[in-house]
């Protein structure tokens, strides 16, 4: 057995008490400490907003880079790791103390005033609705003061990667956080280094150089000759690499496909899922979108119109081409048109198209977080209705958009092929990659 890296590097304070369970014992065994891996993604890598619920970069290295109040440890239990121990009741309240000592990436200290700031910072951005139970704390004595007496309440809303804490004036283009690397960004180039003075205690590896796939088979091409050490969606694009094994750590995101206002009468709730579940698997599969779903062989009923995307992204770029084929029909055609992220950006708010292709992220764990993670992209205010009365039990979330103008297209997974020798676990959400924790074994 391998020792976690937070076990292992000596991070993290008490455990929370009462419902939430004890950190396991650490393991005999020792995870190698140094070296670096490499490897291309398709997805934009020129800035890093951990608060957004759109930002594909967060959703696949935000762990490795942020942290916040209270996490899920390797059992799924509820842990501190930003706070020093679990919520203290005060009157009609809780105080939350934070560790003392932190300091970000930057060197910036870590204080009650700077994480009141930064959990304002996801309330204003995509944690709206997740946070909308919990009302903004106060900052005395060095603590957070929450004016809510419902610990479970409080301990669902800030293990959420959206409400990951973050220094005042945080910037997107230079990410700084407690997490157990930093980031160096440089043009389609993501440089994850060892933070030394990581929160929960620096990562194994030296160094995780990531760089933007200009298309597809960069990465696998890249793979191939072995001069990257992780293949984006496979193994191999002409021969397979000897020794190579594969990795699946799951679902980080959706690709989702919204409906405008000037799709007309097609602009209705469920419209869009139903045009998505339109599509065939099989026109997606070669793009590692999840399990097949039921119905296909549709078509957009809707005037000839261009389906947006982003044009600095391959991964949904191709996946927008592939949907616009597969949904055209004779005078009905759908034509992929990417366009720079800021137009996008203004498209989405103005909701001046017929339909367009973006990205969602889960608000929190489990299928609670799902269902409010894509109604937040739809709209936050109902996400916030559906927080408060959700359905019981899970709901899939192709079912779930049903009510919604969006529709799920197919998962944004991390999986793919990785040299003999690295090893890349799942992260403690149950998705996506643990960075901080990934090594490379000694004589791979």
């Amino acid at each position: 057995m391998i020792v976690s890296r937070r076990a292992l590097l000596g991070g993290g304070a008490g455990v929370v008490a009462t419902s939430l369970a004890p950190r396991p014992t650490p393991a005999s065994g020792r995870a190698p400490y140094g070296g670096s891996i490499r490897l291309h993604t398709p997805w934009p890598l020129a800035s890093i907003d951990p608060h957004r619920i759109d930002d594909a970069a967060a959703a696949l290295f935000g762990d490795a880079l942020f942290e916040t109040l209270y996490a899920p440890d390797a059992s799924g239990a509820v842990v501190p790791c930003l706070a020093e121990g679990p919520p203290e009741p005060e009157g009609k309240a809780l105080r939350v103390r934070l560790r003392t000592g932190v300091t970000f990436a930057s060197g910036a200290p870590l204080d009650a005033q700077a994480a009141a700031a930064s959990i304002a910072r996801a309330r204003s951005r995509g944690a709206a609705a997740w946070l909308s139970d919990v009302p903004p704390p106060r900052v005395h004595d060095g603590a957070l003061v929450f004016p809510l007496q419902d610990s479970a309440t409080l301990l669902r809303a800030v293990t959420s990667p959206l409400v990951a804490i973050l220094p005042p004036r945080y910037s997107p283009e230079r990410p700084d956080g407690t997490g157990p690397l930093r980031a160096r960004l440089d043009g389609g180039a993501l440089l994850l280094v060892r933070n030394t003075v990581a929160a929960g205690g620096p990562a194994l590896l030296d160094e995780v150089d990531v760089r933007l796939a200009a298309d597809l088979s960069t990465s696998l091409r890249a793979f191939e000759s072995g001069s990257d050490d992780v293949g984006w969606l496979g193994s191999f694009l002409h021969d397979p690499r000897q020794g190579a094994l594969a990795f699946d750590a799951g679902a980080v995101a959706w690709a989702i496909l919204r409906t405008g206002r000037e799709a007309g009468a097609l602009d209705a709730p469920g419209m869009a899922q139903a045009f998505a579940d339109a599509v065939p698997h099989s026109a997606l599969a070669p793009l590692v979108v999840g399990a097949p779903w039921s119905g296909g062989m549709g078509h957009w009923t809707g005037s000839p119109c261009d389906l947006f995307v982003r044009d600095d992204a391959p991964w949904l770029a191709e996946l927008a081409r592939a949907l616009a084929v597969a949904l055209s029909g004779p005078s009905h055609e759908i034509a992929a048109r990417p366009v720079p992220p800021a137009e996008l950006a203004h498209r989405r708010s103005t909701r001046a198209f017929s339909v367009m292709l973006d990205v969602a992220r889960p608000a929190g764990p489990g299928g609670l977080g799902t269902l409010i993670g894509l109604a937040t992209a739809d709209d936050a205010a109902s996400a916030a209705a559906l927080l408060r009365s959700p359905p019981r039990g899970d709901v899939a979330p192709r079912v779930a958009t049903r009510t919604m103008r969006v529709g799920v297209v197919g998962e944004v997974r991390l999986q793919g092929g990785r040299a003999p020798d690295v090893v890349l676990p799942t992260s403690t959400w149950g998705r996506g990659v643990d960075w901080g924790g990934a090594f490379r074994r000694r004589g791979g």
